[in-house]
């Protein structure tokens, strides 16, 4: 068994020395990517096309297979590791009793008049650009539109209406914003109502998000850091200031607090999103497309004969 690191020159070189070695490694070599979604970056459809679709037994371990705006990954993920062959969703799982069941709070928000203003400048530059002849692409605006509405500054105080009333919300809590900047102006509603928080973003020690599951820390305030990969099954809330349309990323986030924890076998967690109340500003419909996916998943129940 060898162990890589998902990086595709570490994988490139790796089948390079099988060319060279004597065997059949085509045939009984199991290549397994976990996470598998990232196996469709730039670098590996540019280093790695052709080269693993050659190898008998290749498999692919996701959430969240698809990458969303990235037909030339789904192509490379498709053709060099294969179709999807089983699926097992939350509302399985959740049904089956292998994740707990949630409630989902949405708060509507609206956007500030300068935050109209600036969306309407970034429509007005790309417009522009295009009608000149630049090459443009739509998923760049779509971006910069998305980053004014998740730094929307009416998010804190609909937040702080919500928290003063249900302050249990940030026990055992994980809220994801965009930028440390406008987790900033977060802390200043957050330290009103908690003394035991914490960031953890890039340059924090990872200490702090060991204290966060020992129960030291009651809340931790991040941007992507704990999206994927950890495992603390006492997370019961997730408050999600920043949103993609992705579902990939939410699904990743809402489920730190859907393990199931040994020491609450009654658990049911508790996610915040925020749902932009006029529809003109809702960019690709990505709010009201993610609170109606979120709002049917919450409804999901387990089944009687699993309990």
């Amino acid at each position: 068994i060898l162990i890589l690191s998902r990086d595709s020159k570490n994988l490139s070189r790796l089948l390079e020395l099988f060319d060279r070695l004597p065997g059949d490694y085509r045939n009984d070599t199991l290549f397994v990517f976990d996470e598998v979604h990232g196996a469709g970056s730039n670098t590996f459809v540019e280093n790695l096309s052709g080269r693993l679709s050659p190898y008998r037994y290749r498999l692919g371990l996701s959430a969240t297979p698809e990458r969303e705006y990235d037909e030339a990954g789904n192509d490379f993920l498709l053709n060099e590791i294969g179709e999807v062959i089983f699926e097992f969703t939350l509302q399985d799982a959740i049904q089956k009793g292998i994740l707990c069941e949630f409630n989902y709070i949405p708060l509507p928000y609206v956007l500030s008049d300068e935050e109209k203003l600036k969306k309407r400048k970034i429509i007005a530059a790309f417009n522009a650009k295009k009608e000149s002849g630049e090459p443009v692409d739509e998923k760049d605006m779509f971006t910069q539109l998305a980053l004014v509405n998740k730094t929307a500054v009416n998010k804190l105080e609909e937040f702080e209406s919500l928290i003063s009333q249900r302050p249990e919300l940030l026990q055992k809590c994980i809220i994801f914003v965009q930028t440390m900047e406008y987790g900033a102006k977060l802390q200043e509603i957050l330290v009103r109502y908690s003394d035991k928080y914490h960031t953890y973003y890039a340059d924090d020690e990872k200490i702090n998000l060991e204290n966060f599951a020992a129960g030291k820390i009651d809340c931790l305030l991040t941007c992507k850091k704990v999206s994927e990969g950890i495992d603390i099954s006492s997370v019961t809330n997730i408050i999600l200031f920043s949103s993609d349309r992705s579902r990939l990323v939410t699904t990743q986030r809402i489920g730190r607090a859907l393990r199931l924890d040994k020491n609450n076998p009654e658990k049911k967690a508790t996610v915040v999103d925020f749902v932009i109340e006029d529809s003109e500003e809702n960019d690709n419909n990505a709010d009201a497309d993610r609170a109606e996916w979120l709002t049917e998943l919450s409804q999901t129940r387990r089944c009687e004969h699993e309990k």
